[in-house]
This record gives structure tokens, C-alpha cells and sequence, in this order.
């Protein structure tokens, strides 16, 4: 008798319905979240450009400040600039003969500049630039005072009558003030022997390197 043909099968219709059905949707999974895989990496691709750009502005900041901080040093240097102006005194008398007309300068500090301290060589105030740089002993006469670097405060003038050939021969002196933006006239004055150390006038310096002079009366 003839044995009839069986066919073995491993695996039943619902068996594999459900691996179809599974890896359907594995492929439906895949196809929705395939953009956001792109995403991912197009996210990352963004986060490195943004942190170049963090890094490039931090660097123009760091730039920007390095220039700002230049242009305050350079603002600092010219406010002192502005600040700073030179002053010369000078004085001069017509009279001839043994008329020795004397000028004395106070600083803002007190120091006295005359013939007898730091004429010429600054050795009584080393700290300053100051100077009387010309004495005349006689006349006709001219004397100088000058201080390159004059710092803002008060500067004070007066005349101081030495000798004269006779007693109380009177002698007329005149003065001008020279500073960085011109000159101020000063008012002739008449001295006699009483006047010893005669004030004269004041020169204000301003902190913008102004000058202001007001006259003794």
C-alpha cells in the first residue's frame, strides 16, 4: 500500500502572520523616525557652527575691550596732556645802573623760587622742573622764572627792590606771563626801596590747562 505524502511545516499561518506583522511594523517605525535620526545629526551639526560662532564674537569681545581699554589709556594720556601747560615769568626794568630788581615765585606747594634757591640748577626742590633761569643784577634788567610742566593751583608773584645807586630811587618794572595758549600782560609797577617783596599777582591754573591771573591790589 502506498504511504501518502506529508508535508511538514515548521511554522503555521499565524506564525507568520505575526513575524509579517512584526516586521511591518519595524518598517513603519523606521520610516517614521528616519527624519528625526537626520535631525539628530543636523542638530549636532548646528550646536558645533553655534559654538564656533560663541567662540569667534567671544574673540571680537575680547578684541573690543583690549581696543577699549587702549583708547582709555590714550584718553587718560591726553586729559594730562590737556591738563598740562608751561608758564614763564619774565620781568624787566629800564633803569640803568646798579638797580637789581628781584622775582619771587611761590608754587602750589609753597616753594619759594628766587636767586637765592634753585636758580638754575633746581638743587633746593629737585621734585619740580621749575626754575629761574635768568638773574640781572642791573639794569637795564630781565628776569625769568619758567616751569615747563606747570601743575594745576596757585602761583604767586612778587617784586622784591634789592639795591639802587641812590636811596629810594624809584624804578618801574614790567612783567608778562607766557603760557601754551598766549600771553598776559602784566601791570607796570612802581617800586622804591620800602618795597620788599612785593605781591603782584596770581596765577591760577586750572585742571584743563587754563590760566586765570588776578592782580594785587
Amino acid at each position: 500500500m502506498r504511504r501518502p505524502n506529508r508535508n511538514i511545516e515548521i511554522f503555521s499561518m499565524s506564525v507568520l502572520d505575526l513575524f509579517a506583522a512584526a516586521l511591518g511594523a519595524f518598517i513603519l517605525v523606521s520610516v517614521i523616525l528616519f527624519p528625526n535620526y537626520m535631525k539628530q545629526e543636523k542638530t549636532a551639526l548646528e550646536l558645533q557652527s553655534t559654538q564656533k560662532g560663541l567662540q569667534s564674537e567671544q574673540k571680537s569681545l575680547n578684541e573690543c575691550k583690549a581696543v577699549l581699554s587702549s583708547k582709555d589709556q590714550s584718553l587718560a594720556t591726553c586729559e594730562i596732556a590737556l591738563a598740562s601747560t608751561f608758564i614763564v615769568i619774565a620781568i624787566e626794568w629800564n633803569a640803568s645802573g646798579n638797580y637789581d630788581i628781584d622775582l619771587h615765585v611761590f608754587d602750589p606747594d609753597q616753594n619759594e623760587f628766587f636767586w637765592g634757591k634753585s636758580n638754575r640748577s633746581r638743587r633746593d626742590y629737585p621734585a619740580s622742573e621749575a626754575q629761574l633761569s635768568y638773574d640781572n643784577t642791573r639794569g637795564p634788567g630781565v628776569e625769568l622764572w619758567q616751569d615747563p610742566k606747570a601743575v594745576p593751583g596757585t602761583y604767586k608773584i612778587a617784586y622784591d627792590y634789592y639795591t639802587a645807586p641812590g636811596p629810594n630811587l624809584p624804578v618801574d618794572v614790567k612783567g608778562n606771563v607766557f603760557y601754551r595758549n598766549g600771553r598776559i600782560e602784566l601791570p607796570a609797577v612802581t617800586l622804591t626801596e620800602t618795597h620788599k617783596l612785593r605781591p603782584v599777582a596770581s596765577i591760577i591754573v586750572g585742571t584743563r590747562g587754563d590760566i586765570e591771573v588776578r592782580l594785587e591790589r
